[in-house]
């Protein structure tokens, strides 16, 4: 017959096993390889503008990207399990294994802004006219399209990161 403190033992294992599993559980980023938003507008600098990089252990960074040259981050951090979630359910939504490489209407105009998504070695890049407005107002705009899925996808990403 187990004594007292064997039992109480026993079940602060059993506590402490189901709060490190909850932890882990918790821990788990949804991404098998980092996943990199770029969002440029070409130039006579050529392409300029922000980098978003989410690595497998959910860590992120945010860089400027100046011609072919990407600084340090200005900003780093790791998504918190609720946002972990949402990007596992939009990167679902997304598809991005059947996304097309390119996504746009016609030739890139001069000095077109291009919104691009990299993840497992597949990459998609949207060309939108320059300037072209706020992700959410051209996500209005791209409808429920693959052009719309990368813009959602996109504004999601940011608004993780920028917070």
């Amino acid at each position: 017959m187990p004594t007292l403190a064997a039992k109480a033992v026993g079940v602060g294992l059993t506590f402490f096993g189901i709060f490190i599993s909850g932890m882990v559980l918790a821990q788990e980023c949804p991404l098998t390889a980092p996943l990199v938003l770029t969002d440029t507008q070409d130039g006579f600098a050529g392409q300029t503008g922000t980098v978003w990089t989410i690595g497998t252990s959910c860590e992120y960074s945010v860089a400027k990207q100046v011609g072919p040259k990407v600084n340090d981050p200005y900003r780093q951090g790791r998504l918190t399990p609720q946002q972990q979630s949402q990007l596992k359910d939009v990167l679902s939504r997304t598809a991005l294994e059947n996304m097309p490489e390119k996504l746009g209407d016609g030739g890139p105009p001069v000095n077109a802004r291009r919104v691009t998504v990299s993840y497992g070695g597949k990459v998609s890049e949207l060309t939108l006219a320059p300037g072209g407005g706020d992700l959410s107002s051209l996500r209005a705009a791209a409808g429920d399209g693959p052009a719309g899925r990368l813009l959602v996808l996109a504004e999601i990403l940011k608004g993780m990161t920028d917070g």
